[in-house]
């Protein structure tokens, strides 16, 4: 499902109105939401976009969002720079705050009373409605604020609507709405093995307190002397606490007057609060099953998880038991899928200034110079252009410390800077605090941001004290603290030649390793390259994972690596057949042939395994096909009925080859030849190979020259059957004739249909119902499947069609001076702007438009766009 983004100059009256669609996205855009904090959306438009020169700040944008509705934001920031134009938009329901409330004040009122109470307070009318479903009351009064502020702030003293009422704040475009919670519990389950990828928890107890030591301010009928102290309680305890388990913490209340008033206000900090509970997050990485064939038309029928949903996870390995919320997402609005989701129960946490919706957007900018200089002149601008303040110096007797306060009165002080022997800290909150930013007498620095033009040391050092950054003499090192000495890991250290020439060199101590890591949508880290912890001089190491491009020549001890040669170079299966290839079982025998061969098999071991194939599987040779009455399933018949490597027993041959897909990592659609090979290839080290037959070791099996021999071996090592069957090694022998000594031909083009198919129609043929030039190729695949439709070329989206009279929904993507066109789709995957590869799903095959049955309209344009060519050149379908 693609949404548009449409651009305003100013707000429609009729919200359903649709603006100037902006579709020319070098990224996909993304809406940040969290509970009471952050709505926001952050894009990066193409400087040749259609719209670039409209694009300014202060217009508004309306994007599709995870509830179903389409949201308003209003543009902050339109900042120009190499990779495009940055846009930072906060939705439109934070522009309640540029009203003011002086002051408002109810007694005794529920959500809805004190909602109206803020509206009838406002300094002007805005649209805007303050609605709730609060049917608790409370008092509550907003003094000298913003509605915003009141509702989700710290409201002068650290009172707000949402934390008063227990409440949450819901903003639906004009409607700002305090609810008892967002979101419903709808028994949604995260589980492995169905829709949970990855899941990581963090529990974080460095906060808990379970017994307090208490501050209040001093009685009112006095005035601050060095005689007269604030109220204190020593020790308001929550229940089950022990000398085992005591964590002791201090929290001053300078409001509360008498110890009954600061008891109370403790003990809600137990109640309200949960301080003494450990703080538990849940970052998750879920299959989406709505994107997924097998799904599709049942999901439709199923709850999705919406955001302040609550989600169940049971995950018994890993000791998880969780009833936890969606309290924060990362959206994408054009394609409709999250790219983040976090599930947590710590919501007071999300409940602080409006300012963290500035704060929060300020993550997704690089910081540049310029912001640096405004940082500069800004803070001049308050220092010099202060118009004075308080200076107090106390206690007045025998002073130990000096204030420089808003007010003249210490009770009344709000903004308060604050100096004496333990540090110099300023409070936005009164003379007790919290100082969150300081400089203490031990020379620690606290602040919440910090910026600087020039940081001049010799260590940063990590919070927990067990890593620290090092630059000494030119050298970067990085360390691990190991008692009271540090153990350096590796250094970053300038290199230079005989000839002059610089650069950088990585020098890595033993016991540490090395990598290069990229990162995951659900914050999870692989390694791209690794030097392990055992590699030395004497004896060096480097592993590579995914996929290795070479510009240039690749040489193995000496020797050069050619594409089809051998030896490790063959480019596994490209969707290109060689000319010899001609039946479908062919096809399907060269898809594994090329993968087995990339893999690291000789010519005679794949060879082994065809024959295998073609004995599990039949002369058809479809990796898509079950058992009949048995509980086998795919080329080589997987079996967990009696010893799966994964989970359980169990007679579902083709659920129990998707769980040993999902274990060993490998991706793409498990129905297809490819897929299936390289999971037999991590099967042989997963306990699937059991070493029965010489040669015992998968690594003797994949040198094996003899393909008759390997056919033997393979059966009895790895299918491990209770009767072996002779005619396989005949099988393997005719493979081994028809494939072995053919190059695999090296093509950056591929089949954009990966399943069985039949063309239906020809590119030069009368198409059906136009009475033109077809001007491409019809593509149908077989038994009533609806696959995925991939790109045929690495690219770049340029033009996507939903529901036209003729090609239904299509899409366009061009690839270095050539064109592909994909018509008649069920659905479309991708986004305007978007960069393809090979793997990238355009759409589900389908029947849209003027189309009589679920097929591909195909073709390729050469020069320019619709200069048709016979994708026959490219492709050999």
């Amino acid at each position: 499902m693609i949404k548009k983004i449409y651009l305003y100059e100013q707000m429609p009256n009729n919200l359903e109105e649709n603006g100037m669609p902006i579709n020319d996205w070098r990224d996909l855009p993304e809406i940040t939401r969290i509970i009471n904090s952050t709505f926001s959306f952050y894009g990066n438009y193409q400087h040749e976009g259609v719209n670039a020169k409209l694009i300014k700040r202060k217009m508004f944008i309306k994007a599709f969002t995870e509830n179903g509705t389409y949201q308003y934001f209003r543009i902050k920031t339109a900042k120009k720079n190499l990779s495009g134009i940055t846009i930072i938009a906060t939705h439109i329901g934070y522009e309640a705050n540029r009203n003011f409330i002086q002051s408002a004040y109810i007694d005794n009122g529920n959500g809805k009373q004190i909602m109206d109470k803020l509206k009838e307070s406002l300094a002007f009318d805005q649209k805007f409605s303050y609605e709730s479903d609060v049917t608790t009351y409370h008092q509550f009064s907003a003094k000298q604020v913003n509605p915003i502020e009141a509702i989700i702030g710290g409201n002068n003293g650290n009172q707000n609507l949402a934390g008063v009422c227990d409440a949450e704040l819901d903003i639906d475009n004009y409607t700002l709405i305090l609810r008892e919670r967002i979101g419903d519990d709808n028994g949604f389950r995260i589980d492995f093995g169905k829709n949970l990828a990855s899941i990581e928890e963090t529990i974080d107890d460095s906060s808990v307190v379970n017994r307090l030591y208490l501050i209040g301010g001093v009685p009112e009928d006095t005035n601050y002397d060095a005689d007269q102290e604030p109220i204190t309680y020593a020790y308001l305890s929550v229940s089950g606490v022990t000398e085992e388990n005591v964590q002791i913490g201090k929290r001053e209340n300078g409001d509360c007057k008498t110890v009954e008033d600061l008891k109370k206000w403790g003990q809600s900090l137990f109640d309200k609060d949960r301080i003494h509970e450990p703080k538990v997050t849940h970052e998750v990485d879920m299959v989406m099953l709505e994107n997924t064939i097998e799904y599709r038309g049942l999901y439709e029928n199923m709850m999705s998880l919406r955001f302040g949903d609550t989600a169940y996870i049971s995950l018994k390995s890993l000791d998880i038991e969780a009833e936890e919320r969606m309290i924060e997402y990362v959206w994408y609005p054009t394609i409709c899928k999250y790219k983040s989701i976090v599930l947590g129960n710590d919501l007071g946490m999300y409940t602080s200034s409006i300012e963290t919706q500035v704060t929060n957007v300020r993550k997704n900018l690089e910081t540049k110079s310029d912001e640096l200089i405004n940082a500069v002149i800004n803070a001049t601008n308050w220092i010099t252009g202060s118009k004075g303040g308080y200076v107090r110096m106390r206690p007045k007797n025998a002073p130990s410390e000096i204030l420089i306060m808003d007010k003249p009165d210490v009770a009344d002080a709000k903004k308060v800077w604050r100096w004496n022997l333990g540090g110099l800290g300023y409070s936005s909150t009164g003379v007790n605090g919290p100082y969150g930013t300081a400089i203490t007498q031990n020379g620690v620095i606290v602040a919440d941001f910090i910026k600087a033009g020039t940081l001049e040391g010799v260590k940063m050092r990590a919070v927990d004290n067990d890593f620290a950054i090092q630059l000494f003499n030119g050298i970067l090192k990085f360390t691990k603290k190991s008692g009271s000495s540090e153990a350096e890991m590796v250094a970053f250290a300038p290199t230079y030649t005989d000839a002059g020439l610089q650069g950088i060199n990585l020098i890595q101590n033993p016991n540490y390793s090395f990598a290069i890591s990229s990162k995951g949508a659900n914050g999870a880290f692989l390694n791209v390259l690794e030097v392990p912890k055992d590699s030395t001089a004497e004896n060096r190491k480097l592993k590579l994972y995914g996929d290795v491009s070479v510009d240039g020549k690749l040489f193995l001890n000496g020797k050069e690596i050619t594409p089809g040669g051998g030896g490790g170079g063959d480019d596994g299966w490209n969707g290109v057949y060689p000319d010899i290839v001609k039946t479908q079982a062919e096809k399907f025998a060269w898809q594994a042939w090329a993968t087995l061969r990339s893999l690291g098999y000789s010519e005679g071991a794949s060879a082994g395994i065809l024959g295998n194939i073609n004995g599990e599987a039949g002369p058809s040779m479809n990796p898509d096909i079950d058992q009949i009455g048995g509980p086998a399933y795919g080329a080589v018949q997987f079996d967990g009925s009696a010893y799966p490597l994964v989970g359980t027993p169990t007679n579902d041959g083709r659920e129990y080859f998707q769980r040993l897909v999902k274990a060993s990592g490998v991706t793409g659609d498990y129905k297809e030849m490819p897929t299936q090979m390289k999971v037999v290839n991590w099967s042989m080290t997963a306990g699937q190979w059991i070493g029965a037959v010489e040669p015992t070791s998968v690594d003797g099996f994949k040198s094996m020259s003899n393909p008759q021999t390997a056919a033997t071996v393979f059966e009895r090592n790895f299918e491990r059957p209770a009767s072996t069957h002779p005619e396989r090694s005949g099988y393997a022998q005719t493979w081994y004739n028809l494939f072995a000594g053919v190059p695999i031909p090296k093509a950056d083009w591929r089949n954009p249909i990966r399943v069985p198919y039949i063309i239906t129609q020809e590119w030069d043929q009368i198409g059906y119902g136009t009475g033109q030039i077809h001007g491409g190729i019809d593509v149908a695949p077989t038994g009533g499947a609806t696959p995925p439709i991939y790109a045929a070329r690495i690219g770049k989206v340029v033009q996507i069609v939903p529901n036209h009279e003729v090609g239904g929904n299509y899409v366009v993507i061009e690839h270095d001076g050539y064109w592909t066109y994909y018509g008649h789709l069920a659905n479309i995957q991708v986004a305007m702007g978007q960069q393809v590869t090979t793997d990238t799903v355009v759409g589900i095959c389908g029947a849209t438009g003027l189309a009589t049955g679920v097929h591909l309209h195909f073709e390729v344009w050469k020069g320019k766009q619709w200069d048709r060519i016979n994708p026959r050149d490219v492709i050999n379908f």
